[in-house]
């Protein structure tokens, strides 16, 4: 998994706004040696500061903090899927692929990212964990004011996902 490097805005590079599912095998067209652009990407890197590792291995059965995030694609026969952030479980007639967490971006950054459902027990690059800090990804927490209604919600808490498909 890759997205724009962290904090591009600040060092006057470009950036995207989504997560990339890089080849692990790249092949290269024509290409300069030289770093000629200002648009570059990182791989990006499971972070969750603020919580201790016994609470990150609360979240997902094991402490990932600083191991790369491998890409994942969903295939499924059905036609259509949904991603639905705030629920454990699918809607009644969809069938559910898996749930996790809702992760974004480090929001100190001024870089736009998605958000994305990190599965409940995620997997990690083989022979990560040294924790570059290029790109990194941090739960998606509520935040009651005038637009969230709380209650349903709860102020600062994670938020649960589920991706669906039918």
């Amino acid at each position: 998994m890759a997205g724009t490097y962290h904090d591009s805005a600040k060092h006057g590079y470009g950036s995207g706004a989504n997560y990339l599912c890089l080849a692990d095998r790249p092949t290269w067209g024509h290409y300069a040696t030289a770093g000629n652009n200002d648009i570059r990407i990182a791989g990006v890197e499971y972070e969750f500061s603020g919580y201790s590792i016994n609470e990150v291995a609360d979240f997902f059965g094991t402490n990932i903090r600083h191991n790369e995030a491998p890409c994942a694609v969903c295939h499924s026969s059905r036609t259509s899927n949904l991603m639905i952030p705030g629920r454990t479980d699918c809607y009644p007639g969809w069938t559910k692929e898996y749930n996790g967490f809702l992760v974004g971006a480090y929001p100190g950054y001024n870089d736009a990212t998605e958000f994305v459902c990190l599965d409940r027990r995620p997997e990690s690059v083989v022979n990560s964990g040294i924790g570059d800090g290029e790109n990194l990804l941090y739960f998606v927490e509520a935040n009651c004011g005038k637009s969230l209604e709380c209650p349903p919600y709860v102020h600062d808490r994670e938020l649960a996902c589920v991706v669906c498909s039918a």
